[in-house]
């Protein structure tokens, strides 16, 4: 929201949650909609809207639950954003939300969360067809350990009523041949393969995963079509977790050699990086090809500068030549970046020379 509201061509942020449930839950945990409007109320305060008009859109098939929803923003909202309320079924809402992003005008951004109960209602060609206007970001909230755990199951037993809603979901995404309907593989693994079924040329996409406790997982995947707001969210992504950018974990009691374990994490992480690297500059790369590599493999520039700071100290096959002169160019001039890459300015072309 921050961000969008930063944007100096945006001047109206739509926002759908077409799962709102209750609200707040009995503990007084709040749900997304209430989550959402405190958001808003929060920079409308601070004085960062910036003039940019927010709508917030929710929907639940339950009139209790819209209900309750509603009463706390009529209780609570003093014209922070505009209110739409919906008692719909999922397909029905589904054709609204899509008939109103497809219109989107260009000043406009919309941002759609989806927390399924469960996930029959999810389809990947639904979500694509809500992002062809390149205008709209998809939050999707999955629960991961329960489809994980019944996947092979639903395949082998076809015949099986209760295992029809997976199924769907998994033949909307995958073919017949791929791996996950016909090994158990690990859990993190599976959540990897519905991130990478939610990219194409044009859609980015990338997954949190949030652990409750060992047995219990959930996953956020974030799409959207363009690619600084794509590295927003890995930035923040990188923030929670700063040792691999991939998920949160229950705490736990702190051992002896956790600092050693989350350094060697981090190692790890360097090093697939540095081995993508190595990889695409068999062939030269500009800094927008690298800007791009980087941020796909769902790493930040920041942590490709680092490396090739280290290369040019301890790498003589690393290159860097300023395309204006084709000779090597100034130390640590590496222009990965978002401004860059916007203005289209190719400034350098990384290699690694063989001998």
């Amino acid at each position: 929201m921050r961000i969008l509201c930063l944007a100096q061509y945006i001047s109206k942020v739509r926002i759908y949650d077409v799962f709102c449930g209750m609200g707040i839950y009995e503990d007084g945990g709040k749900r997304s909609p209430i989550v959402a409007f405190d958001v808003i109320k929060t920079i409308f305060r601070e004085g960062k809207l910036n003039g940019t008009q927010i709508s917030l859109n929710i929907n639940d098939k339950s009139e209790d639950c819209v209900k309750k929803v509603r009463n706390y923003f009529d209780t609570n909202n003093k014209n922070f954003c505009t209110i739409k309320c919906y008692n719909s079924d999922i397909e029905d809402m589904f054709n609204i939300v899509l008939q109103e992003v497809s219109k989107t005008p260009n000043d406009t951004r919309n941002l759609i969360f989806i927390d399924p109960y469960g996930y029959k209602d999810i389809n990947k060609e639904q979500l694509f067809s809500l992002m062809e206007n390149g205008k709209t970001e998809i939050i999707l909230f999955l629960p991961i350990s329960h489809m994980h755990r019944f996947t092979q199951k639903a395949f082998q037993d076809e015949e099986t009523a209760q295992y029809e809603p997976l199924r769907r979901f998994v033949n909307s995404f995958f073919p017949t041949s791929h791996k996950m309907r016909k090994e158990h593989i690990p859990i993190m693994e599976y959540i990897h393969f519905i991130a990478e079924a939610l990219r194409n040329k044009h859609f980015f996409s990338t997954s949190y995963y949030i652990e409750r406790d060992a047995a219990n997982h959930f996953a956020l995947f974030f799409v959207s079509s363009h690619i600084f707001g794509f590295e927003k969210i890995l930035e923040v992504k990188w923030q929670l977790d700063d040792e691999a950018g991939r998920g949160f974990k229950m705490p736990q009691p702190r051992g002896l050699f956790d600092e050693q374990f989350a350094e060697e994490n981090k190692n790890q992480n360097v090093e697939k990086l540095r081995n993508i690297l190595q990889h695409c500059l068999s062939e030269p790369k500009t800094n927008g090809e690298i800007y791009e590599i980087t941020l796909k493999n769902e790493f930040l520039p920041k942590h490709t500068t680092e490396i090739f700071e280290k290369w040019q100290t301890s790498n003589p096959k690393f290159k860097v030549y300023d395309l204006k002169t084709n000779k090597e160019a100034r130390k640590k001039s590496f222009y990965i970046s978002w401004p860059n890459y916007k203005e289209n300015t190719n400034k350098v072309k990384f290699t690694i020379e063989r001998q």
